[in-house]
């Protein structure tokens, strides 16, 4: 039945019954899945509601609290913020890529999306980079129907779509870029230019992502100034091996094999460049390639930043596979697909068998353990006042903060004088003084400060080693710290 029903052409069918396997599949793995540091970092963003935060504009935060409410604070209601997201994701590509292509091209669209590692990944862990994904093709869908409509609705829907893709993640710049690249590169579209229909889109736009401009003008442009001027104030000198870093996540990340299909379906984009379909879909892949392809060599590029990209590319590589007549780039795409399907499902499955140890690149398992250690240390400390945790490197404090009973307040870098990211500005240190503290770092982000200098008195609890498969994660050292001196 399986089998027919993939030969038949009734393709909404397909996309239906891949979506909700997809779905049950994920749900699954949310259930039973410990969250990722980076979940309970932005899980912490709800716990201190603002108009925006320091690494990141708010969306995410504010779509992990609407589920939390739900849910309640575990980690199923994490992840199904990404298994959300990426069902209307799934959705908003197929329409979209149906009107355009037709429903076979949509429908392998979202399967190779769906299946390629960074994808799959951003469908069961919440990070900023979802709400853009999200955000960022309805961008593109509302931006093409105002193109081609020229209706005050359709730019208007537009900007409200762009605002909020800039308030998930600040690399939507590029969309709104790639934007009006595309209206300047068309003869028969450069009159919008000199109408009322894009400004208006951009004014929507900064609308939506006004409280973002809010918070950092009220904390003097910090986040701004993070984003941009911490990073090029990084590019130093030329770095071969950031640039060879680069080349392999890419690859990684999409897929070995699946890579050399994205990058056939923008080159032959580029050679029929004067299909005004093929110019919208490379606006929004080449200035992030280009810019963050400049800067590999000088600044560490994360695999997740051009992520946006892999989405038109991936449409493109579709489509040149069912209107090409080679079958070599037919059964290539295919055990292409079929290997990269393969991987996504072994990976879910291999997570969950102890007996397979990823070492220290496991960061998910562990912090029950720790929490249950630092609670016991928190019960036998004989303070006058209850002490003050202190998790060094945001990933440890905001795990604490998630797996200790009643979520108390967790600290971190910025009380040894050191920057603390968002939590700079969720505790001033001075309010500490006097307090006793205990004190956890994870030996893969080792302390190498004296904490004599900011206490009084320093005393080592003891070690928490984690193994998982016959393989060390890491250390967590313990420390109960007496009478904090302050940050200065």
């Amino acid at each position: 039945m399986f089998s027919t029903l993939l030969r038949s052409n009734d393709y909404d069918r397909r996309f239906w019954i891949f979506i909700t396997a997809a779905t049950c599949l994920r749900l699954i793995v949310a259930f039973f899945l410990e969250p990722a540091p980076q979940e309970t970092y932005y899980w912490n963003y709800t716990q201190h509601p603002a108009l925006s935060y320091f690494d990141h504009p708010p969306i995410a935060a504010y779509l992990i609290r609407f589920f939390t409410e739900l849910f309640g604070d575990n980690q199923f209601a994490l992840h199904f913020t990404a298994v959300f997201i990426s069902i209307i994701l799934s959705i908003t590509m197929y329409r979209f890529l149906a009107d355009l292509f037709g429903k076979r091209v949509a429908f392998w669209s979202v399967l190779a999306t769906s299946t390629a590692f960074i994808f799959a990944l951003g469908s069961i862990i919440i990070t900023p980079d979802g709400p853009l994904l999200l955000f960022w093709m309805l961008f593109m869908m509302s931006f093409y129907r105002a193109v081609k409509e020229n209706t005050l609705k359709w730019w208007l829907i537009g900007g409200l779509f762009l605002g909020l893709a800039l308030s998930s993640k600040y690399t939507a710049v590029f969309a709104g870029f790639g934007a009006m690249i595309y209206l300047a590169i068309g003869p028969e579209r450069r009159k919008y230019l000199s109408s009322s229909g894009p400004y208006l889109m951009i004014a929507a736009a900064m609308l939506v992502f006004l409280p973002v401009i809010v918070w950092n003008v009220q904390n003097d442009f910090a986040s701004f100034q993070f984003q941009t001027g911490r990073r090029a104030a990084e590019a130093v000198r030329f770095r071969f091996d950031y640039l060879g870093a680069f080349i392999g996540i890419q690859f990684a990340m999409l897929g070995l094999f699946l890579m050399p299909a994205f990058i056939w379906g923008v080159v032959k984009a580029i050679k029929l460049i004067k299909n005004p379909v093929f110019q919208f879909f490379l606006c929004f892949i080449i200035p992030l390639i280009i810019f963050f392809g400049a800067l590999a060599p000088w600044v560490y590029i994360k695999m997740n930043w051009i992520a946006p990209a892999y989405l038109s590319g991936a449409v493109l590589a579709v489509y040149f596979v069912f209107d090409s007549k080679s079958k070599r780039w037919l059964n290539y795409s295919k055990y292409a697909l079929i290997f990269s399907i393969f991987l996504t499902i072994s990976a879910h499955i291999l997570i969950f068998i102890p007996a397979i140890g990823l070492g220290k690149a496991d960061t998910i398992h562990g912090w029950s353990e720790l929490a249950v250690r630092v609670q016991d240390v928190r019960n036998k400390m004989n303070s006058f006042e209850e002490p003050f945790i202190c998790g060094y490197e945001y990933k440890t404090a905001s795990e604490l903060k998630f797996h200790l009973p009643n979520h108390p307040e967790i600290v971190s870098n910025n009380i040894v004088g050191e920057n603390g990211l968002a939590y700079d500005y969720w505790c001033e240190p001075d309010t500490l003084i006097g307090r006793d503290c205990i004190f956890v770092y994870d030996s893969r982000y080792r302390f190498n400060g004296r904490l004599g200098k900011y206490f009084q008195r320093v005393e080592r609890d003891g070690i928490l080693t984690i193994n998982r498969g016959n393989k060390k994660i890491t250390d967590y050292y313990i420390y109960r710290c007496y009478n904090y001196r302050g940050a200065k």
